[in-house]
């Protein structure tokens, strides 16, 4: 009697489970050993998820693809940096010293402070009228060349009365981003992950470079701003979330988890994204042209493209809507041992058996609020992120090119310990933590506004404690939400830190009244992030949710003050344990494993 006779009579016996036992044990080296799958992880244990699949999507997709990005997204930082300028006034042929025609013609102005010991600059809006009484500019502006040949602010004159168009821009960028996050992580959830990450690259490129055409008409130029922030978000995220999706998990008795390998790609997607963002400051340094640096930091997104024939759509994704022989075709890339007409067998009951369930149906946003435990993990992350993104909005004293090096080169070793003490210690406390540690540096930044090198060093820190949370929110919010919803979870999560992006330059210039205002409100919020990060259910050792019902159950009965430990089995995994043990015991038995034989 082969193997699936054998399935058929155990589910019409009554000690059906000990008979299999017996019978699974009698198999001769002849005759294949039946496989059992229940999830997805299941079937991702057999056909393999170490291999050298996984480290080509990790080293040869992730990293070129993470290289680019910062060239691609943050290059409005250096095109609309406004630099120091004073008003022009006519006649300056006779004086060759600047300096000495600045004090002729330039009033002081007390409201500006030079540094730390509150030395007042010049007026960047007036100028000495003929009657000897400040007024304002008649003949337009001069600028400082000393870092940039040319910028929009300074080419457009958005400066004085026009000197809101820069932070507008910011703005608009801001509100695209909290609208795509839902959007396009919504459409990516819907129709895939990869035709909608080159999608949001395609928009990226596109309207980045559509804006360099005719910024002098403002509100076609914040339109364009407000699109290619609706495509940043999951642009950002699609690398990693694919990665999560398909890369190693760890199997003992009764769990299947993600491990350190999940955390490692996105380690090196943090990494190789503060590494490349090292570079951004070098290139438009060298640029020192708006244009230049626009074209030279969009154009060259375009070899992303490449990865059209390279980046899998998740076979995890693909299960979940029911295409088990795309999943098949995509899963089959990774398999070495496994054949392709054995895995389209187990996907296809595997989509059968979830079809059953009937939770594919109706999903979207508003799902993240139908179960009171999924909308507190939702609400969580939301706050996280909206802290994560706040903080970065920190002032430092110096050279913008060196200032944006230092905030960038500090990732790099943050990303690389949020990983190794991530896996280590467990996601929830290791944020916990670090936001600790942020507090500090900020509050701690206000006591040295005086002396600019400890300021620095304050700052700089709170840089690498921040870097490292926003490491522990991705690995989050790709083990929190459930399949179904990872995307659109992980989207929302980020929308209220988008919203927070808009009031980020307000809490920068606040630093116009005090210096140490910025960094009173950065450390509040650090506790609030504190506080509620320590609410989060820990997701290191555990199963990911596949159900909108494993996500509600997922962290439930877990001690507060409990940290990561191997010995955890989670509710999911004992829920799986209960499918197994419930093999073969009739027809009514609950949710019956899978049981595949090999052609």
């Amino acid at each position: 009697m082969n193997g699936v006779g054998r399935c058929n009579m155990q589910n019409h016996t009554g000690n059906a489970g000990a008979e299999s036992k017996a019978e699974i044990e009698a198999l001769t080296p002849e005759e294949p050993q039946t496989k059992v799958t229940e999830e997805f992880d299941d079937i991702l244990d057999i056909i393999g998820s170490q291999g050298r699949f996984q480290k080509f999507l990790l080293y040869v997709v992730v990293c070129p693809i993470t290289a680019i990005q910062p060239f691609l997204t943050l290059n409005a930082i250096f095109m609309l940096f406004t630099p120091e300028h004073w008003c022009h006034v006519p006649g300056r042929d006779n004086y060759t010293d600047l300096e000495t025609w600045k004090i002729r013609t330039i009033p002081l102005d007390p409201t500006r402070l030079q540094d730390a010991h509150g030395h007042p600059k010049y007026s960047q809006c007036s100028m000495y009228g003929e009657d000897g009484e400040p007024e304002a500019c008649k003949w337009g502006w001069e600028f400082d060349t000393t870092d940039y040949l040319s910028t929009l602010p300074g080419d457009f004159a958005w400066v004085c009365d026009n000197s809101a168009i820069p932070t507008n821009a910011f703005t608009a960028s801001a509100i695209g981003n909290a609208v795509g996050t839902i959007v396009f992580g919504h459409f990516a959830d819907k129709y895939g992950r990869k035709p909608i990450f080159f999608l949001t690259i395609t928009i990226n490129i596109v309207f980045r470079i559509v804006s360099l055409l005719h910024p002098s008409n403002v509100k076609f130029f914040y339109l364009c701003q407000f699109i290619i922030g609706t495509a940043f978000p999951v642009m950002f995220i699609a690398p990693s979330m694919i990665a999560a999706e398909i890369c190693d998990y760890v199997k003992d008795e009764t769990n299947y988890y993600p491990s350190s390998v999940q955390s490692m790609g996105l380690r090196l997607h943090l990494d190789d994204l503060g590494d490349r963002m090292c570079g951004l400051p070098l290139v438009a340094w060298l640029c020192s042209d708006w244009y230049l640096i626009g074209l030279s930091t969009s154009v060259p997104a375009i070899a992303i493209y490449i990865y059209l024939w390279y980046l899998p759509e998740s076979p995890r994704w693909l299960l979940s809507i029911g295409k088990h022989e795309q999943a098949s075709k995509s899963s089959n890339n990774k398999s070495e041992d496994t054949s392709v007409a054995e895995l389209n067998s187990m996907l296809r009951k595997l989509v059968a058996k979830q079809n059953r369930k009937k939770e594919a149906k109706n999903i979207g946003v508003w799902t993240l609020f139908s179960r009171a435990r999924l909308a507190r993990n939702t609400v969580s992350m939301n706050v996280l992120v909206y802290y994560g993104i706040t903080l970065n909005t920190t002032n430092m004293p110096g050279n913008q090119f060196v200032n944006f090096f230092l905030l960038s080169i500090i990732e790099l070793p943050s990303g690389w310990a949020g990983g190794v003490l991530a896996d280590k210690l467990g996601r929830r406390w290791v944020q916990v933590v670090f936001f600790l540690v942020c507090m500090i540096s900020c509050v701690g930044a206000t006591f040295v506004i005086h002396i600019i090198t400890l300021e620095l060093i304050a700052v700089v820190l709170a840089k690498f404690a921040i870097t490292l949370t926003f490491l522990v929110v991705y690995l989050q919010g790709a083990e929190i939400f459930p399949t179904q919803l990872r995307y659109t979870g992980s989207g929302f999560a980020s929308t209220i830190g988008a919203i927070a992006g808009i009031f980020a330059p307000i809490i920068a210039q606040l630093s116009i009244h005090h210096l140490s205002y910025p960094y009173w409100i950065m450390g509040m919020l650090c506790i609030i992030g504190l506080v509620v990060s320590a609410f989060l259910p820990e997701t290191l050792n555990q199963n990911l949710p596949e159900t909108i019902d494993d996500a509600n159950k997922f962290g439930k009965g877990v001690k507060f003050w409990s940290t990561r430990s191997k010995s955890i089995t989670s509710t999911l995994g004992s829920l799986r344990t209960s499918r197994r043990s419930t093999a073969g015991q009739g027809e009514n038995a609950l949710d019956p494993p899978i049981v595949v034989q090999p052609d």
